[in-house]
C-alpha cells in the first residue's frame, strides 16, 4: 500500500496494489483525515475488484482542509493529478464532506458508464445494484418461507434501496436503526423513504417509539443488515445476533473480533465486498447496455460465489477472502498484508 502525499494542498492518496490498471475509490474531506484510518476503505475495494476477477486496484483521495477551503483544495488536486485523471488510472466519487458539485473538476474526467448514477426514485442505480448484492445474499443464507423480516443497521440513502429490494423478494423491514436509536415496526420501504429523505438520521422520530441503538441486534428477525460504518458489528453485536444471518453492506462493516464469534456460533457472514461487487461489474460496460442486464449480472455473480464460498469449513466470509486473495496471487508478487475487516 502506496501513501502519496499531495504537494499542491494539504492531503494524500492511498494506492493499494501496485501496477493496477485502474485505482479506484473516494474522495474524502477534513482537516482531521488520517492516511490509516482510510486503509480499509482502500482494502475493501481491491477486494471487490478481486472477486469481480479484474486487475484492479482500491484507492482513496484524502484532502485535509476545512469544508471553506473545499474548492481551492478540489482545484488543486485536479490540476496535480490531472494526468491520472485524464489516463483513467485514477477514479474517484463523492465520500465524507464532498458531493458532485463540489468534486466535479474531478468527476468531469471519469468515463465511466454513467447508467450507474442515473436516480431511481431517490437512490443511485449504483445503490440499486449493492441492494441487489445484499439482499441475494441474505436471501441465500436465510432460506425465507413467503413472508420474511429483516432488520437494517444504520439505515441511510443505500438502505432505501435495500428495502425496496427486500420488498421485491417478498420480505419486509421490521427494525431498523441510526445514530439516533433504533425502531421497531412493520415498514413498507415507501414509508422508510419518505422518512430518511425528510429526516435523515431523524427518521427513527418520525416511524415509533425510539429504543437504543443496540436493539438492532436483537436474533427475532431473518437477516440483519450491517452498514453505518467500519467495525459496526462489534463483539458485544456479534454475541446479540446468535444464528442470523449479517449482510455486510459497506467496508469493513463487521469487526475481526465479531467475525471470530460468529464463525464460532456459525452464523452466516455475507462480506462486504461480495454485496458490493455491482458497482464494479457495471462501470465499465457498453452504455447501450440495460439496466436490467446489469441487475441480472449481479445477482448472478453473487449467487455464484455464494455457491462456491457457503459451505467452506471455515465460513463464507473466510471464503470470500480466500477466493479473492487467489485471483490477488495470480497476479501481484506480494499479497497485501490485511483483510477488509473493522
Amino acid at each position: 500500500m502506496e501513501i502519496k502525499q499531495l504537494e499542491s494542498t494539504k492531503g494524500f492518496v492511498i494506492y493499494d496494489l501496485p501496477e493496477a490498471e485502474t485505482y479506484v475509490g473516494p474522495s474524502r474531506l477534513g482537516a482531521k483525515l488520517a492516511p490509516g484510518n482510510a486503509e480499509m476503505l482502500v482494502r475493501h475495494q481491491t477486494y471487490i475488484f478481486a472477486l469481480a476477477e479484474q486487475r484492479k486496484s482500491g484507492a482513496t483521495i484524502g484532502l485535509k482542509v476545512d469544508p471553506d477551503d473545499t474548492d481551492a483544495a478540489v482545484n488543486a488536486l485536479s490540476e496535480e493529478l490531472a494526468s491520472e485523471f485524464e489516463s483513467q488510472t485514477l477514479l474517484t466519487s463523492p465520500g465524507l464532506r464532498l458531493n458532485k458539485e463540489s468534486l466535479d473538476p474531478v468527476l468531469r474526467y471519469d468515463k465511466r458508464n454513467p447508467i450507474v448514477k442515473e436516480n431511481n426514485d431517490g437512490v443511485t442505480f449504483e445503490d440499486e445494484l449493492l441492494a441487489i448484492g445484499a439482499v441475494t445474499c441474505a436471501s441465500f443464507f436465510a432460506k425465507p418461507s413467503e413472508n420474511w423480516s429483516v432488520s437494517i443497521e444504520g439505515f441511510n440513502q443505500t438502505s432505501i434501496a435495500i428495502a425496496r429490494e427486500i420488498e421485491n423478494q417478498g420480505g419486509s423491514v421490521t427494525r431498523i436503526s441510526t445514530s439516533k436509536g433504533c425502531v421497531t415496526g412493520n415498514f413498507d420501504s415507501s414509508t422508510l423513504a419518505d422518512a430518511w429523505l425528510e429526516a435523515g438520521a431523524s427518521c427513527v422520530e418520525h416511524l415509533g417509539d425510539v429504543g437504543k441503538a443496540w436493539e438492532i441486534w436483537k436474533s427475532d428477525v431473518d437477516a440483519i443488515f450491517v452498514g453505518s460504518k467500519p467495525g459496526a458489528m462489534s463483539g458485544e453485536g456479534a454475541q446479540g445476533v446468535q444464528g442470523t444471518p449479517v449482510i455486510a453492506t459497506s467496508a469493513a462493516a463487521v469487526s475481526s473480533k465479531a467475525l471470530a464469534i460468529l464463525r464460532k456460533n456459525n452464523t452466516p457472514v455475507a462480506a462486504d465486498f461480495l454485496t458490493g461487487v455491482g458497482p464494479a461489474l457495471a462501470w465499465w460496460t457498453l452504455e447501450e447496455t440495460s439496466q436490467d442486464e446489469l441487475r441480472s449480472s449481479t445477482s448472478n455473480v453473487v449467487s455464484e460465489i455464494l455457491q462456491e464460498t457457503s459451505n467452506h469449513s471455515d465460513g463464507p466470509f473466510m471464503a470470500a477472502c480466500y477466493k479473492a486473495e487467489a485471483f490477488i496471487d495470480s497476479w501481484q508478487e506480494r499479497r497485501p498484508f490485511g483483510r477488509p475487516l473493522g
